[in-house]
């Protein structure tokens, strides 16, 4: 026999038919009241993506988060990048997880994406934390690593400031066969898992003292949002998927979504610009904007 409830704790899908069919659309309130749009691997719509050309251009759009892939070479240097292996982007060859880093970086990721951008390297995490000086949140998309990933994203992010007081917040995605792998970062940084229910995002809450959940697209849910924010959770959406762009950031606004992850922050970010909603601030490690003249949470 099938219980409605535990069937709706576990399975998102359910969820977004009874948000259709029978649920009344209440988000919980109060609504943030600014929400910070991220770049997607900085921007893939207008660079070539997770290059810090791509960062400086989604800075330049308005964005002030932006997600970085990361992958670990046969070496343990964490690099920013998508895929397993090197063909698509740089027209290498091979796995990440087998190839050096001093190889890696005799690529370039630029070409795939234009002539124009030829040359553009491959960042190591470091090269493109170093970039960020202050101006962006940064949500960490973990793709995979050694056993000891953890300890080595530590390190990088210590020793580039990221456990100050006064740093931008440093938001991991956790996947769920990846998060025991993950959890020791939680001291100290905001592990971001997805939503797998509401019994799951309440034990995010309550056994790891986790402060933020990704909701994606297809299984976006008035119910899924509920369950996040209930939680205390804060919410990040992503709205990568079907659907027209301004239905899905308005979605991901009535919800209380405090960050909205997108592929076109020339669309997001006017749009929340426009419904006086949009953060222009960088978020600090409190979820609170920095003052940028003195460091300290606004």
């Amino acid at each position: 026999m099938i219980f409605p409830g535990k069937a709706v704790e576990f399975i998102p899908g359910l969820e977004m038919w009874l948000d259709r069919f029978v649920r009344a659309k209440q988000p919980v309130l109060p609504l943030p009241e600014k929400i910070t749009p991220v770049g997607h691997r900085g921007t893939i719509t207008h660079a070539p993506e997770n290059t810090i050309l791509a960062h400086e251009t989604a800075y330049a759009m308005g964005a002030r988060a932006i997600e970085f892939d990361v992958r670990c070479t046969s070496d343990d240097h964490f690099i920013v990048f998508h895929d397993k292996t090197l063909d698509r982007t740089t027209g290498g060859y091979g796995r990440v997880k087998d190839t050096p880093l001093k190889d890696i970086k005799a690529l370039e990721a630029g070409s795939h994406k234009g002539a124009e951008f030829k040359g553009e390297p491959v960042p190591t995490l470091r090269e493109a934390l170093q970039n960020v000086k202050g101006r962006f949140a940064v949500d960490i998309d973990f793709k995979g690593g050694p056993k000891h990933s953890a300890e080595i994203l530590m390190e990088i992010l210590k020793s580039e400031g990221f456990e100050r007081e006064d740093a931008p917040l440093v938001t991991i995605f956790a996947r769920a066969h990846e998060f025991e792998k993950l959890k020791p970062l939680a001291v100290s940084y905001a592990l971001r898992p997805h939503y797998l229910g509401r019994r799951h995002a309440q034990k995010m809450s309550n056994d790891y003292g986790l402060n933020v959940m990704g909701l994606r697209r297809y299984s976006f849910s008035f119910a899924a949002a509920r369950n996040i924010r209930k939680a205390g959770l804060h919410l990040f959406s992503n709205t990568m998927g079907k659907g027209a762009l301004e239905e899905r950031y308005q979605d991901a606004i009535n919800v209380g979504s405090m960050f909205i992850q997108t592929d076109h922050l020339d669309r997001l970010v006017p749009f929340l610009e426009a419904r006086g909603k949009l953060e222009t601030r960088v978020l600090g490690r409190n979820f609170l904007p920095i003052n940028q003249d003195t460091g300290a949470s606004a």
